[in-house]
């Protein structure tokens, strides 16, 4: 376990340096910042915790990761603008929170409600907007409560997508 707990520690220690995952209760505000955050690749954010007095083996262990699709021409809703979030741990939790974001042109121009989804391994969440020409980009926020014995008890991310031009 005190191998879990050391590799888990740097991971999560290099993570939040480059602003992958924050602390539980660290994040007072999951709204998406006004511009694209500077200084940010592309890539899903994860969090993972690791039960209490249980050996080091990956059971042991969930992992949650997020992702931001490609924004793309909504099939859904013709004339739209849409991104999808996605959230997808190893093993059930009793609650995953999303917020999805959408920039046109570097601007945040729409952002989702935070939707809870609860006793689930999966989640997931959008933000759409009117179409109208030009580079799009999804950014996502989300937070896992991990069951009873699990350290940390929470965890959260953010990540950024990839940027798309889009034409109408």
């Amino acid at each position: 376990m005190q191998a879990w707990r050391t590799a888990a520690a740097a991971s999560m220690a290099v993570l939040a340096l480059v602003g992958g995952t924050s602390p539980a209760g660290a994040v007072g505000d999951p709204s998406a910042p006004a511009t694209v955050p500077e200084g940010r690749d592309a890539g899903g954010g994860s969090v993972d915790a690791g039960k209490s007095g249980s050996d080091a083996d990956a059971s042991a262990v969930i992992r949650c990761e997020g992702q931001v699709q490609r924004p793309h021409n909504s099939t859904h809703v013709p004339g739209t603008v849409n991104v999808v979030v996605t959230v997808s741990c190893t093993a059930p939790v009793p609650e995953i929170t999303t917020r999805a974001a959408l920039y046109k042109n570097g601007q945040l121009v729409n952002q989702s409600t935070l939707r809870t989804q609860r006793n689930t391994r999966s989640a997931q969440n959008n933000a759409a907007v009117r179409c109208s020409p030009g580079t799009y980009r999804g950014w996502m926020y989300f937070k896992v409560v991990f069951p009873p014995g699990y350290r940390p008890p929470t965890s959260s991310a953010n990540a950024l997508g990839q940027e798309v031009s889009i034409s109408c």
